[in-house]
């Protein structure tokens, strides 16, 4: 029997349920709640049963056709919330989400929560409708052909404050709060959902679209598993025990930034159909406590990167893996001399390595870095000299980087120095893989001192080459006469172009991420341009 005629369903496999309510953590004050559910997916969120005809599959087959779902003529009109509030029926159906118009009349019977629930975000902007019950869900894909245009919202003269000087832009280099921070973290309440074959186990947490969370996940033996999901400064901490063992490493793990969900596979190791999934237990980590978290990792790999970098491969000693949020970094400390030094650094995806890995369960457990060795670094001297199965200390991830900052942004210029590339390389990875809001084009402004010190050169090249919308430029202090590019450090002229509109170098956002007195010089520059500084972010080390 084949594993697709052995998937596990709610309309498959008739188990009894334990749960009635949806699936939620418990807050931080209260203890935690052991969940049980015998359900297929584990989530007990009724779904209604839909017509013949009326599949995910038939919908994207319809929205294929030809056929005018948003009944515009291809036209992207502006609407205003009183005209949307006018098609509010089941045969003229209009909703907003985030700013977006779409037409649903005809999506209305392809829902799997019912008619009736979809109804009642009609004539009206259902974001917080749609935050509440499947923020995960990627609509703008969803609902691509009924898109009408933006929403609207007209604001009276006489409603706007007269002779009040403008509030001052923000410091560039001031991170979110920490109460800011905790608040918006507090509004996500991720879900659990699970799925299985006979051969194995998928279970899904669900977050919410472009929360950026991360990942720490750790067996304590074949059957128990703990999922640390990082969103903000929070962990949303879940225990499993599961109905029966299974193996290690993990099949897969996927982390998609756009939708929010995290998708962890595990192979059974007995090939069978499970009555349930086992029982968990969820809570919230206090902020304290998670900063006090340290994870002992071994050395699998240490080798020459360049003249003065290095490739360094880690492992955690027990059966675990991490997988951080874009933008965020770990702290690394080494006992050096009786001394406990630290430093931060941004873990690199294995493609970028010399020498990457081809074993999945290596790529899956490894955290893998570039790294700088500075003559008077105390710590990079002595990372480079590790050997294999030699022992560090790094932290949970860390960082202040919110991805949703960047959602609004389809012309966006990164600007690095050196080792600062680190963290650009996932937000490039992401930006040119977005569906919501397609970016127009990206452009990295590298600054090194010769060519030699220029990090992942060919794969930066090749990437450029096959997505137009990707452009590279570097700038070298210390070239020598067979250098045909630019030349310089970081000035007015090469940062000028960033506010010219309608062009390929105009920015709407810029990230930079650098030694100090280049991050500083960056800022400097980019207020004596005038630029906004709240589409501005510096990664701090």
């Amino acid at each position: 029997m084949s594993d697709s005629n052995n998937i596990s369903s709610m309309s498959s496999l008739q188990l009894p349920t334990t749960i009635t309510t949806d699936q939620r953590l418990a807050p931080a004050s209260t203890a935690p709640q052991k969940l049980n559910s015998g359900s297929a997916t584990g989530n007990p969120r009724n779904k209604c049963a839909l017509k013949p005809g009326h599949s995910l599959m038939d919908w994207i087959r319809l929205g294929n056709s030809g056929v005018d779902l948003a009944g515009t003529r291809g036209r992207v009109t502006p609407v205003t919330t009183d005209e949307l509030a006018l098609h509010n029926k089941r045969e003229d159906a209009w909703l907003a989400i985030r700013g977006k118009v779409y037409n649903v009349t005809r999506y209305m019977d392809f829902h799997p929560g019912g008619v009736d629930e979809l109804m009642r975000g009609v004539g009206r902007d259902a974001t917080k409708l749609f935050d509440d019950v499947h923020a995960w869900v990627n609509y703008q894909q969803l609902l691509v052909k009924c898109y009408i245009g933006p929403l609207r919202t007209l604001v009276k003269l006489n409603s706007i404050s007269e002779g009040k000087p403008p509030v001052p832009a923000a410091n560039f280099t001031k991170p979110p709060s920490s109460n800011s921070v905790t608040a918006t973290s507090a509004k996500v309440v991720p879900r659990f959902d699970w799925i299985q074959k006979r051969q194995d186990i998928t279970i899904y947490i669900y977050t919410r679209q472009l929360c950026n969370p991360g990942l720490i996940l750790r067996r304590n033996n074949s059957t128990a598993l703990q999922l640390h999901v990082q969103i903000d400064q929070a962990h949303h901490l879940f225990a499993f025990e599961l109905h029966n063992e299974v193996k290690w490493p993990p099949k897969s793990v996927c982390v998609n930034r756009e939708s929010g969900k995290v998708e962890l596979t595990l192979t059974k190791f007995e090939a069978a159909l499970w009555t349930t999934y086992g029982a968990h237990t969820a809570s919230i980590g206090s902020a304290d406590a998670i900063e006090k978290l340290q994870y002992e990792f071994e050395v699998t790999k240490c080798v020459d990167f360049n003249n003065d970098s290095f490739e360094l491969s880690l492992r955690e000693i027990q059966d675990a893996l991490m997988v951080l949020p874009i933008g965020y970094h770990v702290t690394v400390a080494a006992l050096i001399n009786g001394d406990l030094v630290r430093r931060s650094y941004t873990p690199v995806d294995d493609t970028f390595l010399q020498q990457s890995s081809t074993a999945n369960e290596v790529a899956l457990t490894n955290l893998n870095f570039l790294i700088k060795s500075y003559n008077d670094g105390i710590l990079s001297t002595h990372l480079r000299q590790l050997k294999t199965g030699q022992m560090l200390l790094l932290s949970a991830p860390r960082g202040n980087f919110q991805l949703q900052r960047l959602l609004p942004h389809r012309q966006i210029a990164l600007i690095a120095a050196g080792s600062g590339l680190t963290p650009m390389l996932n937000i490039i990875d992401h930006l040119l893989k977005r569906n919501a809001n397609r970016l127009d084009y990206l452009r990295l402004l590298y600054f090194n001192k010769t060519p030699a010190d220029i990090w992942c050169h060919n794969e930066l090249e090749r990437l450029q080459a096959t997505d137009e919308r990707f452009q590279l430029l570097n700038v070298l202090s210390e070239a020598d006469a067979e250098w045909t590019g630019l030349r310089g450090r970081i000035c007015n002229e090469l940062l000028a172009p960033l506010m010219t509109k309608n062009t390929p170098e105009y920015a709407s956002f810029v990230a930079i991420c650098g030694p100090s007195g280049f991050s500083e010089a960056t800022e400097n520059i980019l207020k004596d341009l005038k630029f906004n500084a709240e589409n501005v972010h510096i990664f701090q080390g």
